[in-house]
């Protein structure tokens, strides 16, 4: 049970009582209970901080340098592409979008 605060407002009691009554429900062996749980799941996330620290470190030096070299062959390809055809998708016998290079092409009609 919290402590009423002293300048409480009508709002604030009437919310802190809705709370102190969901929360009597469960027994004090319960709430005890639950806080070791708590207790222990906070000092497991405590040991990944390291763990998270070393993937990162490892992201820096070893995928982003790979992640800006297809950045670059990407960059070179989008600007000579060739809209291949596994990439054209037809819009409404409109247009047809390269999903690569993202380029809309008018549909010629008449063509086979």
């Amino acid at each position: 049970m919290r402590k009423k605060k002293l300048d409480e407002t009508p709002e604030e009691k009437r919310i802190r009582k809705i709370k102190e009554g969901v929360a009597s429900v469960s027994s004090r062996n319960e709430h005890i209970s639950w806080n070791r749980k708590l207790k222990n799941m906070q000092k497991l996330i405590e040991e990944l901080v390291p763990i998270e620290e070393k993937i990162l470190e490892i992201t820096r030096e070893e995928k982003y340098p790979i992640m800006d070299k297809i950045e670059s062959i990407r960059t070179v390809m989008v600007n000579e592409c060739v809209h291949p055809e596994d990439y054209l998708v037809i819009h409404e016998n409109e247009y047809v979008e390269c999903k690569f290079c993202n380029k809309k092409i008018a549909v010629k009609y008449g063509t086979t």
